[in-house]
């Protein structure tokens, strides 16, 4: 009815229907299906066009203990610190010499379809060259085979054109930017492919050494394992599985010497400072030995004979005794000084070194350790900015004082021990003046004074040699201060692409994608695909429901009169029946039939119904208010010269 309001029909489909998403869903199978299609395909060719990733690892356990240190009471001369070593491994020097240990000099590559292949000691030639040219470094150099013996090699660098030049295997060839030498070796595998290959599909790139590790340090990662047992992981990862492999296990092997090296340096600058006091003493106790042996012959002395004066003999001795101890401190902070002075870095662990054992090392140990803190922290320092910034100049300047600091309290120390000398030797020469007046006794005490020099000397030297010793089975222990738990085997899958999260995420997106647009159209749904939707929305009555004829209509439209059984035209007398029912009193009746668009059956279920109304022997008059496009003349095959629009215009009459 045209009065009978309306429901409020929201925007969205806000309440589940089953039964009218599973049609849109039918509707609309083929977007879930084409995304799925193109997810796989996507996915085959992210897999197939993207290099794989691999990663390798090594376990390293840092520390352990010097074996020398159980035998011998040694100095520690080396502090184990955790951080200090990752730092170390971190380090761009070390990295670097770790990578040069790996023939990665000359990048070596077979070229593929989309994607080129490195051959990583898998090349059957090996190049080796000096570049002329910096802007070579990096450029590819393509290298055909024509055949076993005879190479061509061809480049571009800098747009310049070309450079092209052929020459026998195993000999040099010479261009403007670098020269080369090729060596096949493996010459079988150019046998094969010349009967496949027109032209082997080889190139090969020349690495800048001083760059090398730019390129590879961003991929290697440094880890604590396991900080109670000192233990690190060293990984990499890279698109060549033993380059990567090789590359972890390079640098774990080469921090154990590295590291041997370090803890070792110490060793050998104190061995180097014994050595050259050796010489010195040695020649002390050779020239002692001379004089005692010379003063026996000229005095004929015989040791049995000598009578000691006890009290005045032990007091010159420990007189005698305590300048050779300053004279020897005297020397390590002659020694300490000089370093200070020299324009080498300092050696901290050489300095504590030199102090083990002295008299006033307690005097300048916190300069030391404050020394030692600032040369640690621009250590650090080194790692995060450049040597020219302001914190390291600040730094610089903090050692600097400190280090004059370390001099001046050194300066101060020796003129003390120099003072403590002289007042020694006033000692010995006043008990020696005693002596002096009993002329008989003079051979005795001249005797005496050159055989404590002489056993003073010995003393020392013997010393010396047992410091000596000390300190060479101290660095023969540093054999085992890191151990290698689990080295780098070469890995078999990558971990990127991995095929089956690939194809599971793409498939996962596209059934997503799809549901999603399947959604959307049913939640913006806008059509009336049953009764049910009619009878939810309006109060109107409904009369029936016509089929959709899927035949083709035919000319004239009148189905009922040409398939009086058809569905349509059962659906048409039973809407004959009810409107009989909603009017059934004796008079004209009035059917007016409308929609919002065209095409959609007016005409054909005007001239139907009134088919099926004539059957019921009822008088019926067809109008057709279509100003636009009229059809229904056509179906009743008459003319349409006079109408609706010739009476309106007033052309022709009612009548």
């Amino acid at each position: 009815m045209a009065g009978e309001p309306l429901k409020k029909i929201s925007v969205l489909n806000d309440e589940l229907d089953v039964k009218l998403f599973l049609y849109i869903a039918k509707r609309n199978i083929l977007f879930p299906l084409a995304f799925i299609a193109l997810a796989l395909g996507g996915s085959w060719l992210y897999l197939r066009y993207t290099p794989p990733v691999y990663q390798t690892s090594a376990i390293l356990q840092l520390g352990g203990e010097n074996q020398a240190s159980h035998i011998l009471s040694t100095v520690n001369i080396y502090e184990d610190d955790m951080a200090k070593q990752i730092e170390l491994i971190r380090s761009s020097v070390f990295q670097q010499r770790a990578l040069a240990l790996l023939p990665l000099d000359v990048s070596y590559f077979t070229k593929g379809r989309v994607l080129n292949f490195e051959l990583y000691k898998n090349a059957p030639f090996r190049v080796e060259a000096r570049v002329k040219n910096g802007s070579l470094y990096g450029l590819p150099i393509n290298i055909d085979f024509l055949d076993q013996n005879l190479i061509r090699i061809n480049y571009e660098i800098n747009g310049k054109g070309p450079q092209s030049q052929q020459f026998q295997a195993g000999t040099s060839a010479s261009f403007p930017d670098l020269d080369i030498k090729v060596e096949v070796t493996n010459p079988r595998i150019f046998q094969e492919q010349q009967s496949v290959f027109t032209r082997n599909p080889y190139f090969f790139v020349l690495n800048n050494p001083e760059t090398a590790i730019s390129k590879f340090s961003p991929d290697i990662k440094i880890n604590v394992l396991n900080a109670a047992a000192r233990t690190i992981l060293i990984s990499h990862t890279g698109t060549n599985p033993q380059k990567a492999s090789d590359i972890v296990n390079s640098m774990a092997e080469e921090f154990n010497v590295f590291d041997l090296e370090k803890k070792a340096e110490s060793a050998n600058n104190i061995l180097e400072f014994i050595d050259r006091q050796l010489d010195l003493v040695f020649d002390e106790l050779a020239g002692s030995e001379m004089d005692l042996d010379r003063f026996k012959k000229e005095n004929n002395i015989d040791e049995a004979t000598i009578t000691p004066l006890p009290a005045i003999h032990s007091r010159i001795g420990d007189y005698e005794n305590q300048i050779v101890m300053l004279e020897m401190e005297d020397r390590i902070y002659s020694e300490i000084e000089k370093s200070l002075n020299s324009d080498e870095d300092i050696d901290i662990y050489q300095l504590i070194a030199f102090l083990s054992g002295s008299e006033f090392r307690g005097t300048i140990s916190n300069l030391l350790q404050a020394l030692q803190e600032q040369l640690m922290e621009r250590e650090k320092l080194l790692y995060e900015v450049t040597p020219n910034s302001r914190q390291i100049e600040a730094l610089d300047y903090q050692i600097g004082i400190q280090n004059r600091m370390l001099i001046e309290s050194i300066a101060v120390l020796k003129n003390n021990i120099r003072s403590r000398i002289n007042d020694l030797k006033q000692n010995i020469e006043d008990f020696e003046s005693v002596l002096s007046n009993r002329a008989s006794r003079y051979n005795m005490i001249e005797f005496s004074r050159l055989q404590r020099v002489y056993s003073i000397n010995e003393r020392f030297y013997n010393q010396l040699v047992e410091k000596k010793a000390e300190y060479s089975i101290s660095r023969a222990g540093f054999v085992s201060q890191s151990i290698i738990l689990e080295r780098s085997k070469t890995p078999t899958k990558p971990i990127s692409p991995i095929a089956r999260n690939v194809y599971l995420s793409s498939l996962l997106a596209a059934i997503f994608l799809g549901a999603g647009i399947i959604l959307l159209k049913y939640l913006f749904y806008n059509e009336i695909p049953s009764l049910h939707d009619i009878l939810k929305y309006t109060n109107s009555p409904v009369l029936g429901v016509i089929p959709k004829y899927k035949s083709e209509i035919p000319p004239n439209q009148l189905l009922v009169l040409k398939k009086p059984k058809s569905l349509i035209s059962e659906a048409l007398r039973s809407i004959r029946t009810n409107l009989q029912f909603i009017n059934n009193e004796p008079g004209p009746k009035l059917v007016a039939v409308t929609s919002t668009i065209s095409g959609e059956g007016k005409t054909f279920f005007a001239m139907n119904l009134a088919g099926i109304l004539a059957f019921s022997d009822k008088k019926v008059i067809v109008i057709d208010l279509d100003m636009r496009k009229p059809k229904i003349h056509l179906g009743f095959n008459t003319e349409n010269i006079k109408g609706v629009s010739t009476i309106l215009s007033g052309i022709d009459d009612i009548d």
